[in-house]
């Protein structure tokens, strides 16, 4: 019987992307690779109690590194480095900012070639640092291996 039931459970579960979550002033941030080639973005997902909003980013550019961070001026935002792996894509970033408490983006990651690193720092008000990929840290980096045709 227990066996039917886990077998019951199992197959109503969805299949879904790999997705993996942080916190950030208060709220949980759900990133997810692209399911497929026929929706190729990573979908950050930004969810609190009173507010949520869906970002979805090209997976073109096949890495998406995000963090939780805090502007000079208390400001919590995710900022998010989609960039592509080529001899001819930005060499530190291509970022984005969003405020996590409105869901407002405050920089597009659209400089694939050349980054935008001198208007991230400008809305940061910081240097920023570079991303670590640790195993155990506080950032969720993703390498979509969804092929585009």
């Amino acid at each position: 019987m227990l066996k039917i039931i886990s077998f019951i459970c199992l197959s109503v579960i969805p299949t879904l992307s790999f997705a993996d979550t942080i916190s950030c002033g208060g709220k949980f941030v759900i990133v997810s690779d692209a399911p497929s080639a026929k929706e190729p973005f990573f979908s950050v997902a930004i969810e609190g109690t009173s507010t949520s909003s869906t970002h979805l980013f090209e997976i073109q550019n096949d890495f998406l590194h995000l963090r939780c961070e805090v502007t000079s001026t208390g400001r919590h935002v995710i900022l998010i480095n989609n960039f592509c792996g080529g001899s001819g894509c930005a060499g530190f970033g291509n970022f984005g900012i969003i405020e996590v408490s409105t869901g407002k983006v405050l920089l597009e990651p659209n400089q694939r070639y050349k980054g935008n690193i001198e208007q991230a720092t400008e809305i940061i008000g910081t240097e920023l640092k570079p991303f670590t990929c640790e195993l155990k840290s506080i950032e969720i980096c993703l390498h979509s291996k969804i092929e585009l045709g």
